[in-house]
């Protein structure tokens, strides 16, 4: 069972500056593989997958910037879609890859 080391909620932007979207992050204990696990959970109604290279961008910025990680590099991110169902997003060659 993977530990929450960290808890956020972000604010990111949108087509419209008006509507930023929000997420909730949850920053995991690192895997078998030494991978960090993102959980991304939308408080808005803005997908997540739809910015998903602003959301990572402001998740860098304001989360593994201060403690020197490339979350690109070194996470997996899992953006909550239902009760039990995640989209896994990783990053391959600085592009996400959603599977």
């Amino acid at each position: 069972m993977y530990n929450h080391m960290f808890e956020r909620d972000l604010l990111y932007p949108t087509d419209n500056p008006l509507e930023p979207g929000s997420v909730h992050v949850s920053v995991l204990s690192p895997d078998i593989d030494g991978r960090l696990p993102v959980l991304i959970s939308s408080k808005s109604e803005h997908n997540p997958i739809d910015y998903i290279d602003d959301v990572v961008e402001v998740i860098q910025a304001d989360i593994f910037d201060r403690i020197r990680i490339d979350i690109r590099d070194l996470g997996v991110l899992f953006i909550h879609k239902s009760e039990e169902e995640y989209t896994k997003i990783i990053y391959e060659n600085g592009k996400p890859v959603i599977g």
